[in-house]
């Protein structure tokens, strides 16, 4: 887009700037990609010697332990380690609202509009070794990415929904936290290098802070009086920020104080476009780009009052599902561990559930979907009941990979980790018995491989096959 262009559609906000000249000379600055470790699967210290091991240069995020600037590498989300699950790739001022909304083990969180999965993963993590997430996304074309995220990151304590976030049937007055990062015009994301930002019509910002408006009122009704909403945006716009907290918040929420220490930020606006809004909204924070040399955010922290909000007028008929539910056939584990030589007491951790009688899938055991809330699935998938055989799933084999003693199929070269990744075939000598195997290369656990006759078979998920060409950083 001309520099006219751009100048043209954010020119209204320069009077809410503190250094207008500066944030024109960062918004035309490409953002520096930025991930943090899954300790999951990972440790800080590992993936450091993997970045020094390949020449890659870190910069810690001095606000966000165990996340980084990636200073040299172009394709972070398309190397070994990233498909092992090492880590999860974010636009760095993205995680603050996970920060603000500050989950705590054992608690019950809803993450209202969840696809991709970086702040469910963000909110899983720290909600370890107890409690429970809900992710929730309205768009089916988006929950495939959802469900890669946390089979990938192995996240065994998260539940994914499919609903109209507006109308989430689950139990009023339950969550402990709810998170909206509400749908937006995306002003912020306008240094991502991958898309190209257009200036959006009047007619659709309407539209999405009226969304926004019904999205922050139905976490007001599921929110426990005194817990814990945050509404977070990666747009400037006043109408999708401040004034919809203005709109909906009422005697019902109360936007609280917070700073994100080592993060720079200007207040919430209290006068936009002649209007005078509630005092409180001033608490909230907007993140402009040459702030911390990142994209925009903005973020509310908002404390639920014990003041009682109309019930939602909710349909009587949802979309039909089939549930899932405890599962009552879980003789395939015995299989696993025949086959792997896993311990049968690795197994004993866990809850399984079912839709259906094909795919098995494992849980923490606290994890349960709310009353009236059908999931799409609950935790990760272990294995599924063919017709003459048990398939191991590639999200347990990572998980699990370390434990596996028998079948492994360890690469000899990276060449073929890459093939294997890319979801070829490859001719391949291997002291392996025939059938499903588990692949490894150095310290990454790829996932399942079927192997014959000298000759191993991809089978990684079509949503984790990543092209990574041959002389990339792997």
């Amino acid at each position: 887009m001309e520099r006219a262009g751009w100048e043209e559609a954010f020119r209204r906000y320069m009077p809410l700037v503190d250094d207008p000249q500066a944030l024109w000379a960062c918004l035309y600055t490409p953002l520096t990609p930025c991930l943090w470790v899954n300790p999951i699967k990972a440790t800080v210290e590992e993936f450091q010697a993997y970045c020094a091991e390949e020449g890659l240069r870190l910069e810690p995020i001095s606000w966000y332990p165990g996340a980084f600037r990636l200073l040299n590498g172009e394709r972070p989300g398309a190397t070994l380690p990233f498909v092992a699950g090492w880590y999860y790739v974010q636009e760095e001022i993205a995680m603050s609202a996970v920060v603000a909304l500050d989950p705590q083990p054992g608690e019950r969180i809803l993450d209202l509009c969840a696809a991709p999965g970086g702040k469910t993963a963000q909110i899983a993590v720290r909600l370890r070794p107890t409690g429970v997430v809900i992710a929730n996304e309205r768009q089916m074309e988006r929950l495939s990415s959802l469900r890669a995220t946390v089979d990938r990151l192995g996240l065994l304590n998260v539940v994914v929904t499919w609903y109209d976030g507006r109308l989430f049937p689950a139990p009023e007055g339950i969550w402990d936290r709810v998170l909206v990062d509400a749908p937006c015009t995306g002003e912020g994301t306008v240094r991502k290098p991958s898309q190209r930002w257009r200036p959006v019509t009047e007619r659709f910002r309407r539209a999405c802070a009226a969304l926004q408006r019904a999205l922050l009122r139905r976490a007001l009704q599921l929110v426990k009086p005194g817990g814990i909403v945050v509404y977070s945006t990666c747009t400037f716009a006043p109408e999708e920020n401040e004034m919809v907290l203005d709109a909906v918040l009422g005697d019902y929420g109360v936007v609280e104080p917070f700073s994100i220490a080592g993060l720079r930020a200007m207040p919430g606006v209290t006068q936009w476009a002649g209007k005078s809004l509630r005092h409180d909204v001033g608490y909230a924070l907007r993140f402009w780009p040459h702030l911390n040399d990142t994209g925009g955010f903005f973020v509310a922290r908002i404390r639920r009052t014990d003041v009682p909000m109309p019930a939602s007028a909710l349909p009587s008929v949802l979309k039909p599902r089939v549930p899932m539910e405890p599962a009552t056939r879980t003789e395939g584990i015995a299989a696993l561990c025949q086959r792997f030589g896993f311990a049968p007491e690795l197994f004993a951790a866990y809850r399984y559930w079912m839709r259906g009688q094909e795919t098995l899938w494992m849980a923490l055991p606290e994890v349960e979907s709310p009353a009236g809330v059908i999931p799409e699935s609950v935790g990760i998938p272990l294995l599924s009941y063919k017709r003459k055989h048990i398939k191991p799933k590639t999200a347990a084999l990572q998980l699990l990979g370390r434990e596996a003693r028998r079948n492994v199929l360890e690469l000899p070269e990276r060449a073929a980790a890459l093939r294997f990744v890319n979801g070829q075939s490859q001719n391949i000598l291997a002291d392996v018995e025939p059938g499903f195997v588990h692949v490894r290369y150095r310290r990454f656990e790829l996932g399942c491989g079927l192997y014959g006759r000298g000759q191993l078979h991809s089978q990684i998920p079509r949503g984790l096959q990543t092209l990574i060409a041959q002389n990339d950083h792997a």
